[in-house]
């Protein structure tokens, strides 16, 4: 595992292409052989594949004539070595293609199918290989490559196997992120060394789907590793994580969580985030709600959770909590001495949903920031805009990173601006971006589990920074995997079956490994 200067992982630093041309070319000049790095690609390729595709399937494997081919070739033989049918389409005639890459095909032997691109799909196709073009092709799609892209995607539709791109989707720019006429549109790219700088620009979602990254051990990493945002990997994440809990742990030292959240027809929200606290680990969690709606929410809410009626924030700030999460199902009349409570309270914070709307009703005159303790801001895109409305006008129409970059710094609160491609931003300009996650996450209730596991995490001692991260991930996870067990269930996803999933598997999976 490579180690900055700090000790800490570069795994998910975000290089530009060129970075990563010289980082491979060092690597070489090194003594590393480029058939290494090749195998190093493709067997980790294989390992992301089996994690999204736990059973042997049938493979559609599309090869281009550069090393991007070859990786394809040896995540092919990692898919033969463990029962999946392969067939391999080439784009170009084996006589133009890298020695390296001839090679890999070669040592496939008869093992695989030989098909062409026009032919149909193979029966039971499962699982698209996009090895075409590499991180160092742009522009327009033209000839042979472009009836392959179009093959892919039309097979992608035609029978729902999962297009997973190496390294970049083919007619993706890897530098810029523009997608060119006809570009693949993956449901999986896998990164190999580090993730360029296209896969996190706003909207390259669209054709990366969820981002993996494999790290390579020949690498150096970027000289100036530090402050580069990230994309954020398991092997980063857990370094984060506590070691086991010593037989002396008592409930309050697991952390004490106050929630405040929930009204009349919005009771599931507040419920959604006091349970996500405690399955996350807190020892004592209080969810405090308007007394019109404590009864259904005392009644609705598992044993475990305290709920208690509340008739002033000022109570929730003098009573004893190691973090606090405030916003989810409020509804549209915050209670009283809501800002009080934001503003002044110095406990670790969690704000969301109607909160975030209630500072961005203030009259601008109002002082807001900075608080009197740490907070994470977690707005998704509408939320963003009010309060960008507010406080800092000159950011509405910019990126997404810079949106979140400039309201860090504004409030200074830690930023988690949530989306298909989730950023979270601090004052002194650390970003990452979440990776992880599934379509079928586009409904009600996801934020509100965010809330409550980020909230544990800080109640545990954890800076709002790495919470934010943290949960963000592992709700993507959560929902990865409880749509591998439901094959076929998107419908059926709900917030509460990923907040179930991500505190029960992919929390624990964390620390063993998953992409």
């Amino acid at each position: 595992m490579r180690a900055d200067r700090g000790g800490e992982t570069m795994a998910g630093m975000v290089v530009s292409v060129a970075e990563m041309r010289a980082m491979e070319a060092t690597a070489v000049a090194g003594g590393i052989a480029e058939a290494v790095l090749m195998e190093e690609a493709g067997a980790g390729a294989a390992a992301v594949v089996r994690q999204f595709c736990p059973g042997a399937g049938v493979a559609l494997v599309y090869a281009g004539k550069g090393h991007n081919a070859g990786d394809a070739f040896v995540l092919a033989g990692h898919l033969l070595d463990e029962g999946w049918r392969v067939e391999v389409r080439m784009v170009f005639p084996e006589e133009v293609m890298r020695p390296l890459a001839v090679e890999d095909l070669a040592a496939l032997g008869g093992r695989v199918t030989r098909g062409a691109v026009g032919d149909d799909p193979p029966r039971g196709l499962t699982l698209i290989a996009d090895g075409v073009l590499g991180t160092g092709s742009a522009g327009a799609l033209r000839g042979g490559v472009l009836a392959a892209c179009d093959e892919m995607n039309r097979f992608r539709e035609l029978t729902g196997a999962m297009v997973a791109a190496l390294d970049v989707p083919t007619g993706l720019d890897a530098e810029t992120g523009d997608a060119a006429e006809g570009a693949v549109r993956a449901d999986l790219t896998i990164a190999f060394g580090f993730p360029k700088t296209g896969h996190c620009v706003d909207g390259a979602e669209n054709w990366c789907g969820r981002l993996a990254v494999v790290s390579l051990s020949g690498l150096a990493g970027p000289a100036d590793g530090g402050m580069r945002p990230r994309v954020l990997t398991p092997e980063w994440l857990r370094t984060w994580l506590p070691g086991p809990r010593t037989f002396g742990m008592h409930k309050g030292a697991a952390g004490r969580v106050g929630v405040v959240a929930g009204s009349v027809g919005f009771t599931g929200a507040g419920q959604l985030t006091a349970v996500a606290a405690g399955q996350a680990g807190a020892g004592l969690v209080t969810l405090f709600t308007e007394r019109r709606a404590w009864a259904v929410m005392a009644a609705a809410c598992p044993p475990e959770i305290m709920v208690r009626p509340v008739d002033s924030c000022r109570e929730v700030m003098g009573m004893k909590f190691d973090a606090i999460a405030v916003g989810p199902g409020l509804g549209g009349t915050p209670p009283p001495d809501l800002l009080t409570l934001l503003r002044d309270d110095p406990r670790p914070m969690v704000v969301d949903a109607d909160a975030l709307n209630a500072l961005a009703a203030l009259p601008s005159g109002v002082p807001v920031w900075p608080a009197a303790g740490p907070r994470l801001l977690t707005p998704h895109p509408g939320e963003m805009e009010r309060l960008l409305k507010r406080s800092a006008p000159e950011l509405s129409g910019k990126s997404r990173r810079d949106q979140a970059v400039g309201l860090a710094k504004v409030s200074g609160a830690v930023v988690l601006l949530k989306g298909s491609r989730t950023c979270v931003a601090t004052a002194d300009g650390r970003v990452a971006y979440n990776g992880s996650g599934h379509p079928a996450m586009a409904r009600g209730g996801m934020g509100d589990v965010l809330t409550g596991l980020a909230a544990a995490f800080m109640a545990g001692g954890m800076e709002p920074f790495r919470a934010a991260c943290l949960g963000s991930w592992l709700i993507g996870v959560g929902a990865e995997t409880w749509l591998r067990r439901h094959a076929g269930a998107e419908a059926s996803l709900t917030a509460s079956l990923v907040r179930e999933y991500a505190c029960r598997f992919a929390l624990p999976g964390l620390k063993t490994g998953v992409y």
